[in-house]
């Protein structure tokens, strides 16, 4: 959708109470995605990943952590989550054997295996004092395999590696892609070039998010649907942060910004040890371990993310989801001016956290019930520098329940 933005208000930066990433529902453990879920022998599920495949639907890449009996180590599995949660249906999970056939048997937890949004470049954790893999493929298929192309200089150890926004695909000789990865309490990106034979040149870093306590777990909310140009792009943040135990945390933005507060906001606390999640829509996976690592946990959300243009105009791309399935969920886009959050009749769950007085409403969009997701492309033309103020609705047209979800932000340049 392309949408010309008729008037903005500009936000007072308030030290205010936001409202946070809300929780639709109790969270609950599911064996969606758990160990029985994968098959063969498979007890412990500790990450897991979710790429949209573009060439079929619904199919979705599943990248994971695993372990088996047959190993004392944690390996990767990889294959196919085919399913239409608009239909009512479960996803089933099919192994594409490759990545375990080709990665040598382990002699320490191989970890963290993630592939880029065009499936074509995987990355993992080889080790405590090793350097993360880099494997690649020539296509998509389930018959081909991944090939071990070579490892990332000047990192090591268990930095939960994962692929971010792709840059230009791997195409058999050179490819431009992002690899997030931690830095002692830091999560940060980078560019990950490679280049024929077995050449991996990695960027400067840039920091995502920092804390005084230790992060890590980091992974994209990706885009699927808008523009085809923008596909799979990382549009905003989840991750883990050790406040209590592993708590679960979102952030509207992909990057620290110091002339805009853009802050991270805890989704949900309990007791138990929450990391390495993956995204269908609104719906996140967490791998879950009260005491070792059992059914993921599922935390369905309604949350919108941040975005940056010029002050000279051009084009920028804000994203939502909410949880994907046979619900007709209607999405709005407020515009406004930031206030501490105000409680209203009638709303399910959440606050306003924008002036009433003076709300901007973006045209309501029906959230893909597959994707769990709206996207809007906004056409600019020049606007005074500073922030605009968002957040994110959810009207659940099925159920009749009203979710207000977090604020975010579009900071002119």
């Amino acid at each position: 959708m392309r949408n010309a933005i008729p008037f903005l208000a500009l936000s007072a930066v308030l030290a205010a109470q936001q409202p946070p990433v809300l929780t639709t529902s109790p969270p609950v453990q599911t064996p969606q995605f758990g160990p029985a879920a994968f098959g063969g022998g498979v007890t412990e599920v500790a990450q897991i990943t979710m790429i949209r495949d573009g060439s079929a639907a619904p199919v979705w890449w599943i990248n994971a952590t695993i372990k088996r009996p047959s190993s004392a180590f944690y390996q990767g599995w990889s294959g196919r989550a085919t399913g239409n949660p608009a239909g009512g249906g479960p996803y089933v999970l099919t192994e594409d054997p490759t990545v375990l056939s080709l990665v040598p048997p382990p002699v320490a937890d191989y970890f963290a295996f993630n592939s880029s949004a065009d499936g074509l470049v995987m990355v993992f954790d080889t080790g405590g004092a090793s350097a993360p893999a880099v494997y690649v493929r020539a296509n998509t298929a389930p018959t081909t395999p991944y090939q071990p192309f070579g490892s990332i200089p000047g990192v090591t150890g268990y930095v939960d590696s994962q692929m971010g926004n792709t840059g230009s695909s791997w195409n058999g000789t050179t490819g431009s892609y992002e690899f997030t990865y931690i830095v002692g309490n830091s999560l940060v990106r980078a560019s990950l070039t490679l280049t024929a034979p077995a050449t991996v040149v990695l960027g400067a870093p840039v920091t995502m998010t920092t804390a005084g306590v230790a992060q890590h777990s980091q992974s994209y909310i990706r885009q699927y649907t808008g523009l085809p140009s923008e596909f799979g792009t990382g549009r905003a943040l989840i991750h883990s942060r050790n406040v209590s135990s592993a708590d679960a945390w979102f952030r509207s933005s992909l990057s620290d910004d110091t002339a805009v507060n853009i802050p991270s906001q805890l989704v949900y606390d309990d007791a138990s040890w929450k990391a390495n999640p993956g995204h269908i829509g609104g719906s996140l996976y967490w791998a879950y371990a009260p005491t070792g690592y059992v059914n993921p946990l599922q935390i369905d959300t309604v949350c919108m993310s941040s975005a940056t243009v010029p002050s000279a105009g051009g084009s920028v791309t804000i994203c939502a989801w909410a949880p994907p399935g046979t619900d007709v969920q209607a999405g709005f886009v407020m515009l406004g001016v930031q206030v501490p959050a105000i409680p209203l009749p009638g709303i399910t769950i959440g606050s306003l956290g924008l002036n009433p007085a003076a709300l901007v409403f973006l045209p309501t969009t029906i959230f893909d019930p597959v994707l769990g997701e709206i996207s809007y492309t906004l056409v600019t033309g020049f606007l005074p520098r500073g922030r605009i103020d968002m957040q994110v609705g959810c009207l659940n047209v099925t159920r009749s329940r009203i979710y207000l979800g977090n604020n975010a932000y579009i900071h002119v340049q």
